[in-house]
């Protein structure tokens, strides 16, 4: 009997302990990456910020040189002007008061004053107020001692008078020898600037090359001093009186490197600017916090992200099968959808081409509708021109108006008889008429119109009858239809009149209605004649006129063209084949 030697158990390590630690050290690493990232986009933001501030910084700078000089020409104009000089000589400086007011006005400076050699202020633009300078003396100040020395003064200072900060400028006043008769000053306000300098969303201060500081995006910072002041400088500053009554007090400043400083405990990415007209510096201050909090939103929004691609990851994976599972049900219901599209586009170009064909009958209807209106509106305007003017006439005589009316009426049946021919293919007999006499009828059915409007109406007509193939009906119609135009383009103009000539050629005749209202402007015959075009406002004309002349001008082998007049107005013109007079 052989002993067998049995093989050892063996044992499947559970996998909850490896899914937790898994996990953990998934969490760690991911929160070691997120610390790190954060480290070194605070240090990104940092250097970017601090290569940023200096452009800035200057640009500030120079803002503020730009307000400080901005009047310094002021003072010089005043000092050689000959009224300034005059004042200080002959001491009768009340009258420049008024001219000082003005100036600060338009100049927008807080104050323009005068002083003498005494230093005493003669003349002032605030000489009406209460806190007037005029009769103050300022020989403490350095400005008025600089331009008494001949040079130009600037000095920053806090009114004694009136307790406002400003930058003073000085200039001498001399006479023809060069002699100093006295002082012109300027004063620009500085609390403006201190308000411009805050609404740019950083702390900015402007410092004097004392460290006291002058101006500021905050209004509390303003009169601290960011270094120790000697005793030197305050008894200076006492005897100056720069700061009037304002207290100075101490800045809880401490600068940590070139770049980096603190403020009342603050940490400030820290820049400095220097001034060109005075020895002032500027100071923009970033605070370090804001970068801090650029990085920590980046990274949790780096976190934000990478958490939703998980979740998307997980959900997209979930949805993978059924996606899979909806491929062939999507298809089908695809298809489905294609089919009642497509069958409802069939119904739509159906249902589109039964209301295309009905808006061709309709326009049809409208073209046809409008003919009959504007081929009626003449002989019934005419009847009631007639029944007008019978009214007003004070001698008319018994049934003179009824031949009148009943020649309209016939006119206007044989208009509907036309229109009855419309859709027919033979032409009407034309009859052979003589011009003149259509002329005259047209004239009598437009006399009323014309002397309601103030234009008079010229006729230069040939002795001799001129006859021409035609319907006569319809070349009044014609004729018409020009006089009315030319008499609403000639409405409202002084001495309007409206020229109807006739002249024959050698076989021809050639009618012009000319008139001098406003003329076509750049339109042509071709714009005037097609159909519903019209210059009239809305309701005083359909834009079909010209179009049905044009056609009956055609129908008797003629020609119808427009043009402007030489000087004012248009000319239309109508050339047609004469008919000999034997014929007529």
């Amino acid at each position: 009997m052989t002993d067998t030697l049995s093989k050892p158990p063996t044992y499947t390590a559970d996998p909850a302990p490896q899914r937790a630690f898994y996990i953990f050290a998934a969490v760690f690493g991911l929160c070691a990456v997120a610390i790190a990232s954060y480290f070194a986009l605070a240090a990104y933001f940092l250097r970017t910020e601090a290569a940023q501030t200096p452009e800035r910084a200057q640009f500030f700078a120079s803002s503020i040189d730009d307000a400080l000089t901005r009047l310094e020409h002021l003072p010089y104009v005043l000092s050689i002007d000959e009224s300034t000089l005059g004042a200080l000589v002959s001491g009768n400086t009340d009258e420049m008061n008024p001219i000082l007011a003005d100036i600060a006005e338009r100049a927008g400076a807080e104050f323009v004053y005068v002083l003498d050699l005494n230093g005493k202020t003669v003349a002032s633009s605030n000489y009406r107020d209460p806190d007037s300078l005029v009769g103050n003396y300022y020989t403490f100040r350095p400005y008025f001692r600089d331009a008494v020395a001949g040079g130009a003064g600037r000095f920053y200072a806090v009114g004694v008078t009136t307790g406002r900060p400003g930058y003073f400028i000085a200039e001498p006043v001399r006479d023809a020898e060069g002699t100093i008769q006295g002082v012109v000053t300027v004063k620009i306000g500085f609390n403006d600037l201190s308000r411009a300098l805050s609404g740019n969303g950083e702390l900015v201060l402007v410092a004097d090359e004392q460290g006291v500081v002058l101006a500021s995006s905050d209004p509390d910072l303003i009169y601290g001093y960011m270094s120790p002041l000697s005793d030197g400088n305050r008894r200076t500053l006492e005897e100056q009186q720069q700061f009037g009554n304002e207290t100075l007090f101490p800045l809880d400043w401490v600068p940590e490197s070139e770049r980096r400083a603190r403020l009342y405990g603050t940490a400030y990415v820290w820049t400095k600017a220097n001034l060109e007209e005075e020895n002032w510096s500027l100071h923009l201050l970033s605070e370090v916090r804001n970068s801090r909090r650029q990085a920590l939103l980046y990274v949790a929004g780096g976190l934000m992200t990478l958490l939703l691609l998980t979740v998307a990851a997980s959900v997209y994976r979930a949805a993978q099968l059924r996606n899979a599972l909806a491929i062939s049900n999507a298809d089908r219901q695809r298809l489905t959808r294609e089919i009642e599209e497509r069958r409802i586009a069939e119904k739509k170009l159906e249902s589109a081409r039964t209301e295309l064909a009905q808006k061709e009958q309709l326009a049809a209807l409208g073209q046809l509708s409008a003919s009959i209106t504007h081929e009626l509106g003449q002989p019934i305007s005419a009847m009631r021109n007639y029944l007008v003017a019978e009214e007003i006439a004070a001698n008319a005589g018994p049934n003179e108006l009824w031949p009148r009316l009943s020649g309209l009426l016939d006119r206007m049946q044989r208009i509907v008889d036309q229109l009855r021919l419309f859709g027919r293919t033979s032409v009407s007999a034309t009859t052979i008429f003589t011009v003149q006499d259509t002329v005259h009828a047209a004239v009598q059915l437009v006399q009323h119109t014309a002397r309601d409007a103030g234009t008079d109406i010229i006729l230069e007509l040939p002795e001799g009858a001129v006859a021409v193939r035609g319907r006569p009906e319809r070349f009044e119609q014609v004729i018409v239809n020009l006089l009315r135009n030319a008499i609403d383009a000639t409405q409202g103009m002084d001495a309007a009149e409206v020229r109807l000539a006739m002249s024959e050629e050698a076989d021809s005749v050639m009618l012009s209605v000319a008139d001098n209202g406003t003329g076509l402007g750049d339109l042509s015959i071709d714009d005037l004649s097609k159909p519903f075009f019209s210059t009239k406002p809305s309701g005083k004309g359909m834009g079909l006129g010209l179009a049905i002349s044009g056609q009956i001008i055609n129908e008797m082998q003629g020609t119808l063209s427009a043009q402007n007049a030489s000087l004012r107005g248009a000319v239309f013109e109508i050339r047609l084949p004469k008919i000999g007079s034997a014929d007529a």
